[in-house]
């Protein structure tokens, strides 16, 4: 099914400008002879850059009990209303045309592809693949190429929802994506370029899994739609599956709170329903909004109506639905608590640099006052009311009788000593801002770590071979899966090259295909 092309530090094309697409397949077994079925499809497609274009998952109905629910965390529950294979091969065609298809075991997904579509009468051939395990073991002189190792190596951080089919693809484009862009040496593709597959009819019907999921620091919902794929046109969500969503969704909400077995249930209900990560986020905003609706009925938002709004809009990744009302809250909450907190003042007049005054002093945390009592402070007198009786009041009782700018001016003051605080100094500021640009300057980007594992030269075919197929005897066959080499090697034809190259590259191209496609091909197998 596949022709394999090659990474590699020879004269090629460069890969930053093809379209790669990542596959991952669970399975109820690893023999797909024997009876086995695909269980759940993830492809990532990204440009070699690191551009991801689109994404596809689902999970997928064997037709046969799944007794192997420890590998992959699937279980008989996940996949009953999911689509059979025959319900997804054409998207899965789809998804991987006009793309080099990579996965860490190519063999692996190959056999299972061959086989499911073989149930079909669908013949797939000379479709351009890439295995990163052999491009791994190709460059890297380091021990432990298991996805997880060579990801963690690469990138720097160990891979989230592992054995889950788009967490293993999101996984391997990203290490790719850091190999093409920091390698010590530019890699180029030695292979054939992307070709178009065969169009079956496209049904969109997916059961996304939602895998590893964990509260994080956003809450069990926001690791959840990210679980989901990125799909750049979304199937609607199916009717029967949505509604149980929403219902679950209001009731896991109704404390306030998502607990871990709520937002496994949720995902069960999500993969029945459908959903993308665009649909989902969708439902979550809709759903915020009708209770945001509910709760200004009467005009008046509560307190507590607030706090439930708030509660359910963090879970949900809904805050800017709310930010009005968090907004006026807020505002409240500081002309409460502001400088001129326990500030009574008495406006006499109502001219338009009275009333000024007055809002100034009402957002810093003063209250109006409408006579003169013992706890007014300051009374502000715009000149238009000598003979109002508050005024001789106010004097009598030894209260403060401004103009409205010299009101201002006390306030203005009074306010900005209050927000100085007890240890303000505005040097500091600057001299914290020095030291930070210092460290920057002097900072030099490192070279990466994964860098010190690179071989001083790639693998050789023979080399390969001779250390990653042959028999070895202190293999340990515990942990070591061989394969049994063809006794004739099938060499694929020279790859027909994308980008214009002059002619003496030509053929350095046409020839290092051949030699390493074909050596390749014996060369298809693991040590785990």
């Amino acid at each position: 099914m596949f022709v394999r092309g090659q990474l590699t530090r020879q004269c090629g094309v460069d890969p930053r400008g093809l379209t790669f697409a990542f596959l991952n397949l669970e399975t109820t077994g690893l023999h797909p002879n024997k009876g086995s079925r695909v269980c759940e499809v993830g492809i990532v497609r990204m440009r070699g850059d690191g551009v991801v274009l689109d994404e596809y998952s689902t999970l997928v109905n064997p037709g046969m009990r799944i007794n192997n629910e420890e590998y992959h965390g699937i279980t008989n529950v996940d996949v009953r209303h999911a689509p059979a294979f025959q319900d997804v091969a054409g998207d899965v065609l789809a998804y991987l045309g006009g793309a080099i298809v990579v996965s860490h075991h190519l063999d692996y997904e190959e056999k299972f592809l061959v086989a499911e579509y073989g149930r079909l009468g669908v013949t797939l051939q000379r479709v351009p693949g890439m295995c990163t395990l052999v491009a791994a073991r190709t460059q890297l002189d380091r021990w432990g190429y298991k996805l997880d190792n060579v990801a963690n190596l690469i990138t720097g951080e160990w891979p989230t929802a592992l054995h889950s089919a788009l967490g293993d693809s999101r996984a391997l484009a990203g290490t790719l994506a850091k190999l093409i862009a920091e390698a010590p040496q530019p890699l180029s593709w030695v292979g054939p370029p992307p070709v178009p597959l065969p169009g079956l009819p496209r049904t969109g019907i997916v059961a996304p899994r939602a895998a590893g999921l964990r509260k994080g620091t956003e809450g069990w919902l926001a690791t959840l739609t990210a679980r989901l794929p990125y799909m750049a046109s979304s199937p609607p969500p199916r009717p029967e599956g949505l509604r149980d969503y929403r219902a679950l969704l209001a009731h896991a909400l109704a404390d306030g709170r998502i607990v871990g077995e709520e937002a496994a249930q949720l995902a069960v209900t999500a993969a029945r329903a459908g959903l993308t990560q665009s649909t989902a986020r969708q439902v979550h905003v809709e759903f915020l909004a009708e209770a945001r609706a509910r709760a200004e009925g009467d005009g008046v938002v509560t307190s507590v109506e607030l706090k439930e709004l708030q509660r359910a809009a963090k879970e949900l990744a809904a805050s800017h639905l709310i930010s009005d009302l968090e907004e006026a809250a807020a505002a409240n909450r500081a002309r409460n608590n502001g400088p001129l907190k326990g500030w009574r003042i008495l406006p006499v007049g109502d001219s338009a640099d009275v009333t000024e005054v007055v809002d100034y002093a009402v957002e810093q945390g003063a209250k109006v006052a409408v006579n003169v009592t013992k706890t007014v402070r300051l009374v502000i007198d715009g000149g238009a009311g000598q003979d109002d009786p508050r005024l001789a009041k106010a004097v009598s009782a030894g209260i403060d009788i401004m103009s409205p700018d010299q009101a201002r001016k006390v306030m203005e003051a009074e306010a900005a000593k209050v927000r100085g605080g007890l240890f303000a100094d505005g040097g500091g500021a600057q001299v914290a801002g020095r030291i930070a640009a210092e460290r920057a300057a002097g900072s030099r980007p490192s070279r990466p770590e994964w860098h010190e594992f690179w071989r001083s030269r790639e693998l050789t075919p023979a080399e390969y071979h001779a250390r990653f197929v042959e028999r070895h005897d202190d293999w340990d066959e515990t942990s070591t899966i061989r394969i049994t080499v063809p006794v004739t090697a099938r060499v694929p034809a020279a790859p027909v090259m994308t980008a214009e190259k002059k002619s003496g590259c030509a053929a350095v191209i046409a020839v290092g295909g051949l030699l390493v496609g074909g050596a390749f091909e014996l060369a298809r197998q693991l040590i785990v």
